[in-house]
């Protein structure tokens, strides 16, 4: 190969790279304003639409994607006669457009992988040129596997629809792979270990130029994972922009009128958080769509729009994203799952009846609650709501559940900004220190000997008047892991964890403080150890194990 090819193959890697780059930014842009154009045509809209997909056929073609700028090509032509007014939006012409869309993002999917972004678009091609002619379509294919797989992907960038180029781009801005990002994030955990143990040395030898050294090292250790924790970050919107295109699927498959509204998109998410909630963000909108939303009939009998409303939103506070998925449907009645538990046998009448309406509502993140048969009975909710907890619960979030009957149901999600780094209560039990992530305490205790008492469903302590279910670390092992019994008189001290529906009391010998660590997975050879979520290197060089409180509760 002659250097004349070299600069050839060279060129056309980096326009392959920025086909990449740039799709993936108009890909995501196109899902909401589809929707909207759907809902309010408008000219100046079908002006946006037409030059995304203009930029995209630009760029599929310099790069020698063919499938992709064949398709584009004709998306272009439809969204040039609407324009000029020689077509009008149908559901019948969206459901082309969008399935189009899907299409363009499958292709774009295939490139990623390495592959060569070939399919059979000739069924597409075959309707929108119909549509160009003047034909009226035919119904599509039903939209549910479009549904499913959702529309389309994240964006690489934050760039605004009709945006001016920006001038110098090349020169102030640089690429950098996932996987440095990772290692950067990995080298920051290792300093802050090295840091919280040069801060113990400096503590207990009380030198004071060691000390200043301390802390300035701690300081610029703060100041650099915040840096490196900002890279990571992305806007929520390039998640939530998915969504668009999922719900107006879903809602027609349904015949159900429903309007997506998208609040805080700015608000900054890791992006490997937000890659991981699309699954669990999917199967909350379908529950919402499929049953907590009343069909057109019902909300017109009770006095509401028959257009229904899901509002997705996210917020920051401090270290937590908090995300919320909201719907103006029927709500969930806390006395037909109290009535559907006993039906499956999952209490008796007696137990279900002291459940309070919180503890009750939970139980429909219980792994197999609802069977199609029980949908109806506890307004939907519950199919496989347990997989939702389980990955958020895997990203060291939790999800709680707010809801009025014939007013709607909130589901809140809480995240936090990152994964490498963890913020633990430590506790001593048995001679042994352990770790607790700070998310799940609520607060600490000091107990006073007879403040514990014994109730028929066991071991209670009264928080501000609430009888909360005392649970003794020292109970608890994880095959012979050595948590500690100490005698109980001398335990007088505790800690409130959140847990799904309630809070509990877990009693410890001592509360050592807290401190931040880098997790660590468990040795391959451990495999999965219910209970244990890692394990991380403490100021003094010794191993703690993070717990994982509902795997230790539940054991």
């Amino acid at each position: 190969m002659n250097e004349a090819d070299d600069l050839d193959a060279l060129l056309l890697a980096q326009m392959r790279e920025d086909f990449l780059a740039e799709s993936q930014e108009i890909l995501d842009r196109l899902g909401p304003l589809l929707v909207q154009l759907e809902q309010e045509p408008d000219a100046g809209l079908l002006n946006t639409i037409f030059r995304e997909v203009h930029t995209l056929k630009g760029t599929a073609g310099f790069a020698g994607f063919e499938s992709v700028r064949l398709l584009a090509h004709k998306l272009e032509d439809v969204f040039g006669a609407l324009r000029d007014e020689q077509l009008a939006v149908t559901p019948e012409l969206m459901d082309t457009v969008f399935a189009g869309v899907q299409s363009l993002t499958s292709m774009r999917e295939d490139v990623l992988r390495g592959g060569t972004g070939e399919m059979d678009i000739e069924p597409l091609v075959a309707r929108l040129e119909a549509a160009l002619r003047g034909e009226v379509l035919a119904p599509a294919p039903s939209p549910a596997s479009q549904a499913e797989q959702g529309a389309i992907p994240p964006p690489a960038s934050q760039a605004e629809p009709g945006a001016a180029p920006v001038p110098s781009a090349v020169e102030s801005t640089l690429r950098v792979g996932l996987e440095t990002l990772d290692t950067m994030m990995e080298l920051v955990g290792e300093l802050i270990t090295a840091r919280n143990a040069l801060l113990t040395i400096a503590e207990r030898l009380q030198d004071e130029p060691l000390t200043s050294t301390a802390s300035a090292i701690s300081r610029l250790t703060r100041e650099l994972q915040t840096t490196v924790t900002g890279i990571r970050l992305v806007p929520v919107e390039r998640l939530f922009n998915r969504f668009p295109g999922v719900v107006r699927n879903m809602a027609r498959q349904r015949g159900k009128q429903v309007r997506l509204v998208i609040e805080g998109g700015d608000t900054p998410l890791d992006r490997a958080i937000s890659e991981q909630m699309y699954d669990p963000l999917v199967h909350l909108l379908r529950n919402a769509v499929d049953h907590g939303l009343e069909p057109t009939v019902d909300r017109r009998r009770a006095g509401k729009p028959e257009e229904s409303t899901i509002r997705l939103s996210a917020e920051r506070r401090g270290d937590d994203v908090i995300l919320r998925i909201a719907d103006d449907g029927g709500g969930i009645d806390p006395e037909r799952v109290r009535r559907v538990a006993v039906e499956r046998g999952l209490y008796s009448a007696e137990e279900a009846t002291a459940l309070s309406d919180e503890q009750a509502i939970h139980l429909i993140f219980t792994s197999g609650f609802s069977t199609a048969a029980t949908v109806t009975d506890v307004s939907g909710r519950g199919v496989g709501l347990d997989v939702v907890k389980q990955n958020v619960h895997r990203l060291r979030g939790s999800v709680s559940i707010e809801t009025a009957i014939g007013q709607g149901t909130t589901f809140v999600i809480k995240l936090p900004l990152t994964l490498a780094i963890l913020q633990v209560q430590l506790v001593r039990v048995g001679g042994y220190t352990y770790a607790l992530p700070l998310h799940v305490v609520r607060e600490t205790l000091q107990i006073a000997p007879d403040a514990i008492q014994t109730m028929q469903q066991g071991e209670v302590l009264f928080v501000r008047d609430v009888a909360l279910p005392v649970r003794r670390l020292s109970d608890f092992g994880i095959r012979n892991s050595g948590f500690g019994t100490s005698p109980q008189s001398e335990i007088r001290n505790g800690i409130v964890v959140r847990r799904a529906g309630r809070d509990e009391v877990l009693v410890v010998d001592e509360l050592v403080g807290k401190q931040q660590v880098v997790i660590k997975p468990l040795s391959p050879y451990l495999g999965t150890v219910r209970g244990v979520e890692g394990s991380a290197v403490l100021p003094d060089g010794s191993v703690t194990l993070i717990l994982d409180v509902e795997g230790v509760l539940t054991n």
